[in-house]
């Protein structure tokens, strides 16, 4: 897996909604929001899951600003997914992680870039021994309220043998 990831808002929501966010530097050397998405998350958000975790001090020095998205990115997804993969563009080798399946195909089909979403990074956490249970967590987001297919949860248990 590579060392460097940029984070769209998704994630950053449901880990925090399963106090999980620390995973993120746990697994990567360098992980950075994009500021728009920092906005999303952190100030218009202010209030909802993830805000809170994201205004600490430890996450605010890992904001960045994005380059100015490709045009086919503004047309096709929202202003955070757009920066993150920018960002994720400038900095590779670069993760992106995202959510959104749409976003994800982009990102991967026409951008080249590498993509996890929530359910790859707990398997991966659980892989390296920093979390016991992927099923149990993702069932846990789907119960707070996050949409997560079947499908996903299956591929994720399979993956750690559960």
């Amino acid at each position: 897996m590579l060392d460097r990831a940029v984070v769209n808002a998704g994630p950053l929501v449901a880990l925090s909604l399963l106090d999980q966010l620390d995973l993120l530097p746990a697994l990567f050397a360098e992980c950075w929001v994009p500021r728009t998405v920092f906005n999303e998350v952190a100030v218009a958000g202010i209030g909802k899951p993830g805000a809170k975790s994201l205004q600490a001090a430890d996450w605010q020095v890992r904001v960045r600003e994005s380059p100015t998205p490709d045009p086919l990115l503004v047309m096709e997804l929202d202003a955070g997914e757009a920066e993150v993969i920018s960002l994720a563009r400038q900095l590779s080798p670069c993760m992106a992680i995202i959510d959104e399946r749409r976003g994800r195909r982009i990102a991967q089909q026409v951008y080249g870039l590498p993509v996890k979403g929530t359910a790859g990074i707990l398997v991966e956490a659980h892989r390296r021994g920093l979390i016991s249970g992927v099923r149990s967590h993702l069932l846990e987001l789907r119960a707070a309220g996050y949409f997560i297919a079947d499908s996903v949860i299956a591929a994720a248990s399979q993956a750690v043998g559960e």
